[in-house]
């Protein structure tokens, strides 16, 4: 299966007292799936996997895939701080029906390029579903230079890279030194355009959770059918919020506010995160009222 479309990227609704909303969990997909979104991604940085015990983590995937039912691809972020956790995580996806795993370098410890190499190789070894790179410096703190790209892509089972460096002249040099052997997914909320005009036949998308009919419509527009001009005009308006996700630091809190608002599943934030303020709130609602959009 070639993995390209908008996937969103999903969050992870907690309880008051903390634990793992799987019911909302199960709403949220089965909505999503209903608006047309291409696939699903649980666990990634939007779904705090970084926050969830291993228990936690195994639940998610588990409802993820039963709710999906096959109806769209389903890939899992895998990422551990150790390449042996790393492939633990992508088994268990695997097993459950995942389409593929998506994967961060260590992000704790900073490897050197050639551990980073050897990190996504013997993931890839250990599997049978495409895995995913994701490229994320500014969470991260560990940049996958292009030519390590290029050497990962000769690599069998590695297919795509999400990339998230927010520098729109990576794109290219990873389609030149790949020669275009890895499918390039847009990881940058305000890069979606540019992004697919470069040749991205992806978006990981943050944006999706709450929006997701306008996100796969910009897709649609600039990947499929080439109308530029009306998928600049959708652009425009989904700007505001696309680069409130990106730059504002709170994505978390703002898809949950909003989710919630729409009467599916926001719940809570793993702690230490608090509820957005009021002022917060008012700026959310007005670009959502800009939009159209209770």
């Amino acid at each position: 299966m070639s993995l390209r479309g908008v996937y969103v990227v999903t969050v992870t609704p907690f309880t008051r007292d903390g634990n793992v909303d799987l019911a909302g969990i199960e709403k949220n997909a089965d909505w999503l799936i209903r608006q047309g979104v291409h696939g699903l991604i649980p666990l990634g940085s939007t779904g705090e996997f970084a926050s969830l015990e291993d228990e936690d983590k195994k639940a998610v995937v588990d409802r993820v895939m039963k709710t999906a039912g096959g109806r769209v691809p389903v890939v899992v972020g895998a990422t551990a701080e150790t390449t042996d956790k790393a492939i633990r995580n992508a088994k268990y996806a695997e097993a459950a029906g995942a389409a593929g795993v998506l994967v961060l370098p260590p992000y704790y410890y900073t490897p050197d390029q050639e551990e980073i190499y050897d990190h996504y190789r013997r993931i890839a070894e250990a599997v049978k579903v495409p895995v995913m790179i994701y490229n994320n410096p500014g969470s991260s703190k560990v940049d996958i230079q292009a030519d390590t790209v290029a050497r990962l892509a000769r690599v069998p089972g590695i297919e795509c890279i999400k990339e998230s460096t927010g520098d729109i002249r990576r794109i290219t040099e990873i389609r030149l030194l790949t020669e275009d052997k890895l499918t390039v997914f847009c990881g940058w909320e305000d890069m979606a355009y540019e992004s697919f005009l470069m040749g991205a036949r992806g978006w990981v998308c943050v944006l999706g959770n709450i929006l997701p009919k306008e996100c796969v419509e910009l897709y649609d527009l600039v990947a499929v059918k080439k109308d530029l001009p009306a998928a600049w005009t959708l652009y425009r308006k989904l700007l505001p919020l696309l680069r409130h996700l990106e730059y504002a630091g709170k994505p978390h809190k703002t898809l949950k506010y909003v989710l919630d608002k729409m009467g599916l599943a926001g719940g809570f934030s793993s702690s230490p995160k608090r509820a957005l303020d009021t002022e917060d709130k008012a700026v959310i609602d007005k670009m959502l009222a800009d939009l159209g959009k209770v």
